[in-house]
């Protein structure tokens, strides 16, 4: 019969001492970072379990990782129903102390949270980092929606009275073409090791067959959509003026689906959209642009031009694919999005920023929200971004929920395993 709770004792308080200390990692970024964290823990003595729920975790963990006597590496070949004892069975088998992920809202990891919190067991949730410059998020028992990062103005101006200014950031030159290769590494071991894993099932809106549909097509004319958005830029740029600025973000990111009013990007895309043409100035234009890693499954330019032609302001509302985001978003008047991380960045160059989602750095002094304001008055609000706050908010985020480096960057990843090993340390020596 299974034992109610553990018998934790926690990191002995000896300084940089883990040896008392099982570390179970769920799916980490599709990259080598968990291999590399891996590693560096057990160099700390610290043991680690790596559970494998797809084709892809197997792929990259055995393409990266050097086989070690601390590490216990357990395929998961059983479906969603049994998922839950399971996992118990291997925090009992174990006697596991601390459990990490990549995101806190996929099935299997929501439901290992919720298991490993009932026994008081270490959570820690990676993601993309709040501040993508140099950065990666790193949070006790959830990340976004569940973030412990306070909401208050007040409260952050007084924990960033004795908090150092933010890091310097590390180079992270070609990150973005190393994340392409590890997704499509990650996409070939679901198919090839489907067999293996026959149960397993993404938690994105679509499986590889059918975002290939798009995904295929929008490789192949990838050269041809740079020309023409640099083109569009080119010339809406010739025209002086004041703009605004829409980044789109994924349909399948947890932001949008958990923490936003709406289900799919075209709801929010025709509600900016109808308060820009009703309430903006008539000589100001909205730039609408693309994320990166779209899959191609939606047609954005043409719901873009037939909502913009609709409302009677198509040639004020310019939709573009490609483009240097920080670029876009520091010569605009101010930036709409439901809550991506463009907006810390946007409010970093100090610029006005509206959140159509929950987002941690929407708060009075910094970004407004659907909450707490109106999207149509935000567009002739000439209201001044709290510029001291802004460098509070991101020491505090430093502090709380951030750690140097990079998932898809070798040396990056190294610097973030080092850095995500300090703030085990420190949470075992506070017990």
């Amino acid at each position: 019969m299974v034992k109610k709770k553990f018998q934790i004792t926690g990191c002995p308080c000896g300084k940089d001492d883990l040896k008392k200390r099982v570390f179970l990692m769920l799916q980490g970024p599709q990259s080598g970072f968990f291999p590399a964290l891996a590693l560096a823990l057990v160099k700390k003595g610290a043991k680690v379990i790596k559970i494998n729920l797809c084709g892809g975790d197997y792929f990259l963990w055995h393409r990266y990782f050097i086989k070690n006597d601390n590490v216990t590496c357990i395929n998961y070949h059983g479906g969603a129903k049994k998922f839950m004892e399971f996992i118990t069975s291997i925090y009992h088998k174990y006697q596991v102390t601390d459990i990490m992920s990549y995101s806190d809202w996929r099935p299997f990891h929501q439901e290992a949270i919720l298991v490993a919190k009932f026994y008081n067991l270490n959570v820690w949730v990676y993601e993309e980092g709040y501040l993508r410059q140099g950065f990666v998020t790193l949070e006790e028992n959830g990340v976004n929606g569940r973030s412990s990062v306070p909401h208050s103005p007040e409260v952050i101006t007084e924990l960033a009275k004795t908090l150092p200014p933010l890091a310097p950031s590390i180079d992270r030159s070609d990150t973005f073409r190393k994340k392409v290769i590890y997704a499509v590494m990650h996409h070939f071991g679901n198919v090839v090791l489907f067999p293996l894993f026959p149960f397993y099932r993404t938690h994105r809106e679509h499986n590889i067959f059918v975002e290939l549909l798009g995904i295929l097509p929008r490789y192949f004319k990838r050269y041809k959509r740079a020309s023409k958005s640099e083109r569009t830029l080119k010339e809406f740029f010739a025209h002086k003026g004041k703009y605004f600025f829409y980044p789109l973000q994924l349909n399948h990111d947890s932001q949008v689906q958990l923490y936003s009013p709406y289900l799919r990007q075209e709801e929010a895309i025709s509600t900016v959209i109808y308060s820009f043409a009703k309430n903006a100035s008539k000589d100001s234009r909205l730039l609408i642009k693309n994320h990166p890693l779209d899959n191609g499954l939606i047609p954005y330019a043409n719901i873009i031009k037939a909502i913009s032609s609709s409302l009677g302001c198509v040639d004020r509302v310019v939709y573009v694919e490609d483009g240097n985001t920080n670029m876009l978003v520091k010569e605009s008047s101010g930036v709409v999005l439901i809550n991506s991380t463009v907006g810390l960045s946007a409010l970093r160059a100090y610029k006005r920023v509206f959140c159509l989602g929950d987002a941690i750095y929407a708060m009075q002094g910094l970004a407004a929200s659907y909450k707490t304001s109106s999207l149509d008055d935000f567009w002739e609000n000439e209201e001044v971004v709290n510029k001291k706050l802004v460098e509070d908010f991101c020491k505090v985020l430093q502090a709380r929920a951030l750690v140097s480096g990079d998932f898809y960057n070798h040396k990056g990843s190294l610097i973030a395993a080092a850095s995500s090993i300090r703030r085990f340390i420190i949470k075992g020596e506070k017990g």
